[in-house]
């Protein structure tokens, strides 16, 4: 059963890693790269806060912080340090990468690090969709919601393009990142209604001062 679901991924690796042209080596290559993922956590982090009135914005600092953590450590000291499976750039000799260099040009046949499973991109970038999204249900914010999913499949579908990991790598890491945001949320409303009652609890005994 295990073998049968390698193969299969391995073999939808293919299909998505060897259809390529120049536009989807340049895009994709861009929508991977590590800049391009903080620029859009950036922008993501204001508008969300713009949203709240920047009340508590030190908030969203440390959420974002703490999903970067957790899924970043997670990923490689439970995942990619146990399970140990080779990237596709280092397993499969037909395996093609891509990645940019400098925003300027792009270099090819680099493997990247030894393993892949789960993929840390995947991780981090739906441990931020979760919790942003989570947050901003209460705005019915549709749009941005559709934006921010849109911008985590695209950039998992990145990580199988360029050649450094299997879809299968990027699924469980994109599971992964769910739960971590949702943990995180949790811990967001924890403080944030710790900070709600200690500002009541403040202007109240301001009000009675008075």
């Amino acid at each position: 059963m295990l073998d049968q679901i390698l193969d299969f991924d391995t073999n939808l690796f293919r299909l998505i890693n060897h259809c390529r042209s120049g536009f989807g080596d340049w895009f994709f290559s861009i929508l991977s790269a590590h800049i391009t993922i903080a620029i859009a956590v950036v922008l993501i982090t204001i508008y969300v806060m713009f949203k709240n009135n920047f009340k508590y914005w030190y908030l969203y600092v440390l959420v974002i912080g703490l999903c970067f953590l957790l899924a970043d450590r997670i990923s490689v000291m439970c995942f990619k340090d146990v399970f140990c499976r080779l990237r596709p750039s280092h397993a499969l000799i037909d395996a093609i990468t891509v990645k940019l260099k400098h925003f300027s040009y792009l270099i090819y046949d680099n493997k990247g690090g030894l393993y892949g499973f789960v993929s840390s991109h995947a991780a981090n970038t739906f441990s931020i969709i979760t919790v942003m999204f989570l947050i901003m249900r209460k705005h019915k914010a549709t749009i941005f919601s559709s934006l921010i999913i849109a911008w985590g499949v695209l950039t998992g579908y990145s990580r199988v393009y360029c050649g450094y990991h299997y879809p299968g790598d990027v699924l469980c890491g994109a599971l992964l990142g769910i739960t971590i945001g949702v943990v995180i949320y949790f811990i967001y409303k924890y403080l944030f209604n710790k900070l709600e009652s200690f500002h009541n609890n403040k202007t109240c005994k301001t009000k009675t001062n008075d």
